[in-house]
């Protein structure tokens, strides 16, 4: 099973005063890394934590892997951002649905229970996600 991490697991693992804190770090602590990533991903996590530092370390230490290129799949993600149009799906959701398509028996870690549930791999096949109790 290969494991993708959106940004709300990595946002409420590094700020305790997030709602889904307790949740996420037991998941990262319970759970084997990598955690596989998008570029799009680690942006939307620095920029809501306000730094860059504990991402990058996340990735030195190899917790953390980036396992998609953007470059490589333009026309696949900017079909998702389409096609899902009225969910308003933000490039960070769109990469990590595609990066789903892409892996065999993927898991995406999110807290974003309202769009993952309507969200589709592959045009139709549910994304099996773990989200907060």
């Amino acid at each position: 099973m290969e494991k993708i991490a959106d940004s709300g697991l990595i946002i409420a693992a590094l700020d305790k005063s997030d709602r889904y804190y307790v949740w996420a770090k037991k998941v990262l602590e319970t759970e084997t890394p990598p955690w596989l990533v998008c570029e799009s991903v680690l942006v939307e996590v620095c920029a809501s934590i306000g730094t860059a530092e504990p991402v990058l370390q996340m990735l030195h230490l190899g917790d953390l892997e980036i396992k998609f290129s953007l470059h490589e799949n333009t026309p696949e993600v900017l079909a998702l951002i389409r096609k899902y149009r009225d969910q308003r799906m933000d490039l960070a959701d769109a990469c990590v649905v595609r990066m789903s398509e892409l892996l065999e028996g993927p898991i995406v870690y999110t807290v974003d229970k309202t769009d993952f549930s309507v969200y589709r791999r592959n045009s139709r096949q549910r994304i099996p996600c773990a989200f907060p109790d």
